[in-house]
């Protein structure tokens, strides 16, 4: 196959997996229904009661992925990176990116310069974007490729980049509709300005300009949540069936057995209505004619959905590796050396996904000092990772700046931005042990 129908194919073989995803996190996935009477029967009230845990085990990974800065080693790459975070509202991207991430288990983002010369880093969706991989080396990218619908005369065609180290080529469908099995004549070149004749644009920077993002699982990394799918499926069938019955707990269903007789019993008639019903209101009189026995049938009993439930909350919490507290978000008297024993599995997940996103935000970010011409290597800092109170962090701190580690590091790690770092800087508050102490009583005021 060649390089396009491999890259489309690829992408569009990986979109329902994606869709799956999404749906799990977003909490829309379809309850599956034991028969199509059992679904027909439940739509009547409603199938729309549900809690979405699923959503939780990326969340908790999510909420301690925080990228608090990231530094140049020389002082023109440092302007460069903070002119860049500035212009594509990284602050926010990144934290979005991050989320896409652990959702889909791939996200990209591509770097490129725009018309004025400024870089532009921007999120695509892994719907719409793949990466291929060398065959012999499944580190090193071949071609990357972007999908995506766009309106031609009032048609719906596809256009379609391959971006290479060397080149970016530009194509669009020859038709409104792909294919099921593509193929290299379903595309045909796309001119524009910055095309030559054959669709092409030359990449002078030697890399492919965009940059994979995965949970670090495998090669294109698998969705947080994917070991919640079953738990939540289950979650959903016993809300959802619970609040089927919920009408029937407070206006259970009445019968009454009749006797031999002959017609209908007309005090079983309502005769200002139409429905044949029993007045149930306070102070009034049945008087049944012809009727041998009267009862009501029992509901089912909410403990058998309610236990269930939770242990079902308990499973997705175990499978995925997220603390039960996670999931019931509820205060309670236990010591830190608790919660951290409790999170360290937590702990250790996130820090494999913080060592495979971050080491794709420095290639990123390395990429973007070449492009602009400027030497230097950089460094992405993020935020503490283990749940530890303010007093006991700030302790750790200063015990880091006493072993020897600089101080701006141990700012960046505590969340200080490095403009508010160098600012600090500049005006001498960082060389001496009582400015650190100064700034902890201030963050604990």
């Amino acid at each position: 196959m060649s390089d396009l129908t491999t890259a489309v194919q690829t992408i569009l073989d990986k979109q329902d997996g994606y869709l799956l995803a999404e749906a799990y996190y977003d909490g829309t996935v379809e309850e599956i229904f034991a028969s199509p009477a059992v679904k027909r029967e439940l739509a009547k009230s409603g199938d729309q009661f549900r809690v979405n845990y699923a959503a939780t085990p990326v969340d908790a990974v999510a909420n301690r992925l925080e990228v608090t800065g990231v530094t140049g080693t020389e002082a023109s790459a440092q302007t460069l990176i903070g002119s860049v975070f500035q212009e594509n509202n990284l602050e926010l991207e990144l934290t979005q990116l991050i989320t896409k991430t652990l959702i889909y288990g791939s996200a990209y983002l591509i770097a490129w310069p725009d018309e004025t010369g400024q870089t532009q880093i921007y999120y695509n969706s892994p719907l719409s974007t793949v990466v291929i991989y060398d065959p012999e080396n499944p580190r090193k990218p071949h071609v990357a490729a972007k999908l995506w619908p766009v309106e031609i005369d009032g048609k719906t065609r596809h256009r379609l980049n391959l971006f290479y180290a060397d080149r970016i080529e530009k194509y669009l469908s020859a038709s409104e509709r792909l294919p099921f099995t593509v193929k290299d004549s379903d595309f045909e070149p796309y001119i524009d300005d910055e095309t030559d004749e054959q669709g092409t644009v030359p990449n002078e920077f030697g890399q492919i300009p965009v940059f994979h993002f995965t949970t670090g699982i495998d090669q294109y990394g698998r969705p947080e949540h994917l070991a919640a799918y079953g738990a939540q499926d289950m979650i959903n069938k016993l809300l959802i069936s619970q609040m089927a019955s919920v009408d029937h707990y407070g206006f259970p269903t009445r019968y009454a057995l009749a006797a031999s007789h002959e017609g209908t019993p007309v005090s079983l008639t309502d005769e200002t209505d139409d429905d044949d019903v029993l007045d149930s209101s306070p102070g009034s009189v049945w008087w049944l004619q012809n009727v041998e026995k009267v009862g009501q049938f029992t509901a089912a009993d909410p403990k058998s959905f309610i236990d269930p439930y939770r242990e079902y909350v308990r499973a997705m919490a175990s499978v995925t590796s997220t603390p039960f507290h996670v999931f019931e978000a509820v205060a309670t008297n236990v010591s830190g050396q608790a919660v951290r024993a409790a999170e360290a599995p937590l702990v250790k997940k996130t820090r494999t996904r913080q060592l495979s996103i971050g080491n794709t935000l420095r290639r990123l970010f390395l990429f973007v000092l070449a492009i602009n011409k400027i030497p230097g290597d950089v460094q992405v800092h993020w935020r503490q990772i283990e749940s530890i109170d303010t007093a006991e962090r700030w302790e750790i701190a200063n015990r880091k700046v006493q072993a020897g580690l600089p101080v701006e590091q141990v700012l960046a790690e505590e969340g200080y931005d490095t403009e508010q770092i160098e600012t600090w800087k500049t005006a001498g508050l960082l060389n001496k042990q009582e400015n650190i102490n100064n700034i902890e009583g201030e963050t604990a005021a």
